[in-house]
């Protein structure tokens, strides 16, 4: 693929971002156990550490903030994903629907989970400014994007897991990845 100078986009890069995570909320270490959600949390950051990995080999990186995202990336140019650490389900279909998404010309892909907050957001150039802007929501977003005039697609909405409620549904779906209901554990129950 080649823009529309005839110049071919540098490779793509992946972030696991922070920013894009819901806020940690204690209850669910109440829920669990302190030791149990620790565990939990590890695991979904490794989930999305290998989803990074594999969408873009030997360019994956980790970041707490949209500017430490910035330093990571560098100065090139291409395609950049960024995504949350608390998604439990992201997996293959994830990655062929930005990958495909991206070379069908598309400059901003946006996931959002339950929280209506996005989980992943996909751009066709590395543009800082829209970087800074990935975790803002979905209607920031839009905005910039129309004002760049490009084009906006949706992936699929998935639930993150970042409280109990959100445990307890994970727990019965069963789709559910099975090593993110290893650490579930126990459940207890409300109140």
């Amino acid at each position: 693929m080649v823009d529309a100078a005839g110049v071919a986009p540098g490779p793509l890069s992946a972030v696991v971002l922070d920013a894009l995570a819901a806020p940690a909320d204690p209850d669910l270490d109440r829920a669990l156990g302190a030791g149990a959600a620790q565990r939990l949390r590890a695991e979904l950051r490794a989930v999305a550490r290998r989803w990074v990995a594999a969408i873009a080999p030997g360019r994956a990186y980790e970041a707490t903030s949209p500017a430490t995202a910035l330093l990571a990336l560098g100065d090139g140019a291409g395609p950049v994903v960024l995504v949350a650490p608390d998604i439990p389900s992201l997996g293959p279909e994830h990655r062929a629907a930005v990958v495909g998404d991206l070379a069908a010309g598309v400059g901003i892909v946006v996931g959002s989970a339950h929280d209506a907050r996005p989980y992943l957001v996909a751009f066709a150039e590395r543009d800082p400014e829209l970087v800074e802007l990935a975790g803002s929501g979905f209607q920031t977003l839009m905005e910039a994007g129309a004002a760049r005039g490009l084009a906006l697609s949706m992936i699929r909405h998935e639930r993150r897991l970042a409280g109990p409620g959100d445990a307890r549904a994970l727990a019965l779906d069963p789709l559910a990845p099975a090593r993110i209901i290893q650490q579930l554990g126990f459940l207890r129950p409300p109140g």
